[in-house]
């Protein structure tokens, strides 16, 4: 992270909450890998990275993939860079990993050699 690095107003709020290694992870430009405990701040520091790269680097939204494990989390993340950087820039591609992989599979089910309108059932759907 560059000394003259000139944080635009509306992403302080987001950066001023983390820790100096959150905050470092948060500012660095490329692939970033989060890898922490529970209740540590995994998605705090990634809402602030993705905010980051639409707010101060110009990224565009559309080419930023953000994968959480918890509906919970996908939730704050969204709401946390639409606080960020305005309504409608949070990442369209933003979600729990079985989501995003739905969302894929029924765009393209072919490829899985699924037929389209597929139904995705759990262990108690089986029981019924």
């Amino acid at each position: 992270m560059s000394a003259s690095l000139s944080i635009p107003p509306r992403l302080a709020p987001v950066l001023d909450d983390l820790t100096p290694a959150q905050r470092a992870a948060a500012l660095a430009l490329g692939r970033v890998l989060v890898l922490a405990g529970a209740g540590t701040g995994k998605t705090k520091t990634l809402t602030a990275g993705v905010a980051t790269r639409i707010e101060l680097y110009g990224m565009e939204p559309s080419r930023i993939l953000c994968v959480t494990f918890t509906n919970k989390a996908a939730r704050e993340m969204r709401e946390r860079i639409t606080r960020a950087c305005g309504e409608g820039m949070a990442p369209s591609w933003l979600g729990t990993f079985h989501a995003l992989c739905a969302r894929q599979l029924r765009a393209e089910p072919d490829i899985a050699y699924l037929r389209p309108g597929f139904d995705i059932r759990d262990a108690d759907d089986t029981l019924a």
